[in-house]
């Protein structure tokens, strides 16, 4: 009998959480990792696929996404198998009154592996509630998320247009309450600097999404990326991408790349308006960095070890044997192309060498998604079948 289900054989093996970043072959058996090694035996293996030239990681974990909440929300599978996605944290499309439905609708049905951040505010994300700050309920919120550690990985704060910070500390505060991180999306404003709320109201471990955003500029008229956001990274705070349709510029993101700031995460924002104007999908933001000049190693860290860290799964990101067999294959179609930012800056190009598709996505060992068909056999070799059928 075989010793693996199948071979992923003569890829680039990216494994940061391994120190892996060379030719290697990963067997699967069942549900699992069972070995990452030069030049296993085509004999051991009960189907051996092959995937020269291509990368082979972790599956990727996309840290900011919407699959609830709002009307521009998709369903995970549509937005992570054909990107290489395995893992989605929803970001705060639910609320402590709302989860049950999140949880019904969404995770209990989906293939991918669907975690969430709880919106302070109880409704979740759904229009002018998220205004109403005697929802933000801070205990509430930690008590959910503390009762649905399963599913629930941490706290959202967002679109808040009060001119106080009560949903900044009662978001941090339930992130505290519950043992977890708390990720914001606030826009600054006179009565709550965003140099404040960094340096004074978060804690080490908390995030900033959409920090490469046009309208919270993270550049300053100088040229260099503001002190406060060095002075908040030396102190803890998490940096990630969040693309999506209206929150990623390039004017923001290459001087603070060129500059030592890259951004801790990558991440998609991934809703319907992204998909097509700025196309915010993980391989096209992955492939976003790679043109600016961050080395495909690091690149894959942050789509996979790095977050998995973030959301405290470890058992993910990772390649390890024993881990679950979670795999992305990606190409690197070596062409020129044009990548886009978002749409306050006019959705701005880009231009460069090639860009990353997803090859192959493998999700506790079963295969999701085959761009090429290379896990599938001929069409030749159609079984026979009575024909005559009228």
């Amino acid at each position: 009998m075989p010793m693996f289900d199948y071979v992923l054989k003569g890829g680039h093996v990216i494994d940061p959480a391994n120190g892996i970043d060379g030719p290697m072959d990963v067997g699967v058996a069942g549900r699992s990792i069972a070995a990452v090694t030069k030049d296993i035996p085509a004999e051991s293996a009960g189907r051996v696929v092959k995937v020269n030239g291509w990368y082979v990681t972790p599956g990727l974990i996309d840290i900011h996404a919407h699959a609830t909440g709002f009307s521009g929300a998709m369903f995970p599978e549509e937005m992570c198998f054909p990107y290489g996605v395995t893992t989605m944290v929803d970001c705060g499309g639910s609320g402590w009154r709302t989860f049950d439905e999140f949880n019904r609708d969404v995770v209990q049905k989906s293939e991918v592996r669907v975690f969430g951040l709880l919106n302070i505010v109880g409704g979740g994300m759904r229009g002018d509630v998220e205004q109403d700050v005697s929802d933000m309920d801070a205990e509430l919120t930690a008590e959910c998320i503390s009762r649905r550690g399963d599913v629930l990985v941490g706290v959202k704060v967002a679109h808040f247009q009060g001119p106080g910070w009560e949903s900044v500390d009662r978001g941090v505060r339930a992130a505290e309450l519950s043992g977890t991180f708390c990720l914001i999306d606030q826009n600054a404003k006179p009565t709550r600097p965003f140099s404040e709320m960094l340096l004074e109201h978060m804690r080490p471990g908390d995030g900033v999404t959409h920090c490469f955003g046009y309208g919270k500029p993270m550049i300053g008229n100088d040229g260099k990326v503001k002190p406060h956001y060095i002075e908040a990274r030396n102190r803890g705070i998490k940096f990630d991408v969040g693309h999506g349709n209206n929150s990623f510029s390039f004017s923001m993101a290459k001087p603070a790349f060129d500059q030592g700031f890259p951004p801790d995460t990558l991440s998609t924002d991934m809703h319907r308006m992204s998909l097509h104007t700025s196309r915010a999908v993980m391989t096209e933001v992955m492939s976003k960095f790679l043109a600016m000049g961050m080395p495909i190693a690091e690149v894959v860290r942050r789509s996979t070890l790095e977050p998995a860290r973030q959301i405290n799964h470890l058992e993910l990101g990772t390649l390890t044997p024993g881990a679950p067999a979670d795999i992305s294959v990606l190409e690197f179609v070596d062409r020129p192309a044009g990548v886009s930012d978002s749409g306050p800056t006019g959705y701005r190009v880009m231009k460069t060498a090639g860009r990353l598709i997803c090859q192959l996505t493998i999700k506790d060992g079963q295969i999701k998604f085959d761009y090429d068909g290379s896990t599938k056999d001929d069409w030749a070799e159609t079984p026979s079948t009575d024909l005559s059928i009228p």
